[in-house]
């Protein structure tokens, strides 16, 4: 946990009343981390982490409207001040947590944050007085109270999904209030699954979605690497957002295989970009990570805290994670057929759809339709598939991928009625990318549509 925040969406309809608001955004500047100690042993503790399951899951009609787009990318840390708004995108919500309940947290996607000798875990208490769920939140607290048997001055709240849940690539959203006061530290951020991937902290890297302190009137969104990161724990990819004090903000990241984009309540920040030929160093954000929320404070980044300030809440309406599909156009809705690769006689048409209003034509002579798919992980089994109907009932046509560090995988498929098939591969030791593919090799005219590449 160092130094930032970020955010998208102030697209949902508001929620037990709470309002949203949009921010405008500031200018970048340099901040200190709260971890510069921050390896050993609080990495071992936070060594799954990365977002919340969804206990009351939305629907993703409602999510899916006027997300980010991952496409776009900024200069590497630099402040973006055109306002640009989130686009619309494939995106499916695969985890989530409302905090509708009352009481404990919901453990199937949370575990406690342990203390430890870092800053921010220096009083972390694994106790539901200070982690909760109630009036449709979860509350993290951090009060000065006296726990027989437990001699420190403060005790704090901070959960993460540490082997419950990781994501690499997607987007992120948490909706959330803080109280403000001389001490407080809340903060919304993510790890790496393997905490030593590429090297102790911050050489496997760290993602700040959010952190403030103290009574600032902005928040702090901020990249950590080796590349990026000094000895003394802060960094230089950090940007400072306003914010709407004293009420409920949306913040988020658009993470994709060349970019992380930090967003307040919809509005961008800051982009962080992949260097060309970037290795480890620039860029160990191409592992899984998972999510933190805590509310730290009275020690390393915030000073002292002020005891009459005390207690201080963070209170998270939401989170919810998005995955963009793994295969772009894969029902052809976008009227034409890149990404895909197509040999001869291959059209996008609007006729013999199996869903949507668009399929594929594969017409006249030996034909493929294929794509290559990068940003997969290695060692990690994925499954293709698709819908494939012909003019005859011969096995004609072939579902198939290739180039992902095996020998090619191929299914047959034959029917005058829309038949799926599917194949299941794995990719090798340092493959990320993998060819996939739809093969007529005789003469004839099919259809093709609704294909899709899910990771196991």
């Amino acid at each position: 946990m160092a130094v930032s925040p970020a955010v998208i969406s102030d697209y949902f309809e508001p929620i037990s009343g709470k309002n949203e608001h949009i921010c405008t955004p500031a200018g970048a500047t340099l901040q200190y981390p709260n971890h510069t100690q921050m390896h050993g042993s609080k990495l071992l503790i936070l060594s799954g982490l990365i977002l919340a399951l969804a206990a009351h899951p939305v629907s993703e009609a409602k999510a899916s409207n006027g997300f980010p787009s991952p496409g776009a990318s900024k200069l590497l840390a630099v402040a973006d001040t055109s306002a640009r708004r989130i686009a619309a995108a494939d995106w499916r919500l695969v985890f989530s947590d409302e905090f509708r309940s009352a009481g404990k947290f919901n453990a199937g996607s949370w575990t406690y944050c342990e203390r430890g000798s870092a800053a921010w875990t220096r009083y972390l208490t694994s106790s539901p007085d200070y982690v909760y769920q109630a009036g449709g939140n979860l509350v993290l607290r951090m009060d000065n109270a006296i726990i027989a048997g437990d001699a420190v001055p403060y005790h704090s709240g901070g959960i993460m999904t540490s082997s419950k849940f990781s994501i690499r690539y997607g987007k992120i959203e948490v909706r959330a209030r803080f109280s403000k006061g001389k001490g407080s530290w809340p903060a919304i951020w993510m790890m790496p699954e393997l905490p030593t991937a590429y090297g102790g902290w911050p050489n496997s890297g760290e993602i700040d979605i959010m952190e403030h302190v103290n009574n600032e009137n902005v928040v702090h969104q901020t990249i950590h690497n080796s590349a990026v990161t000094n000895e003394k724990g802060a960094s230089t990819a950090t940007h400072q957002a306003s914010y709407h004090a004293d009420d409920y903000n949306t913040y988020g990241i658009v993470w994709n295989p060349g970019s992380i984009e930090f967003y307040v309540n919809g509005e961008h920040q800051y982009t962080y970009k992949k260097e060309t030929a970037a290795g480890s160093k620039q860029w160990p954000f191409d592992r899984p990570f998972y999510i933190i929320l805590n509310q730290a404070g009275a020690v390393g980044w915030p000073g002292p805290a002020n005891n009459a300030d005390l207690p201080f809440e963070m209170k998270v309406d939401w989170v919810r994670v998005y995955k963009q599909q793994e295969l772009p156009n894969p029902g052809f809705e976008q009227a034409g057929l890149g990404p895909w690769q197509a040999g001869a006689g291959a059209k996008v048409v609007r006729a013999h759809a199996r869903s949507g209003g668009r399929a594929v034509r594969l017409k006249g002579g030996a034909s493929i339709l294929a794509q290559t798919i990068g940003g997969l992980l290695p060692n990690t089994t994925y499954t293709f598939g698709g819908y494939v109907r012909t003019n005859t009932s011969s096995p004609s046509l072939l579902l198939g991928v290739k180039n992902y560090g095996g020998s090619p995988a191929e299914t047959p498929i034959a029917g005058k009625k829309y038949q799926h098939g599917l194949v299941t591969f794995t990719t090798g030791a340092q493959q990320t990318s993998a060819t996939v593919y739809i093969s007529k090799p005789e003469a004839g005219t099919a259809y093709a549509d609704d294909f899709y590449l899910n990771k196991q």
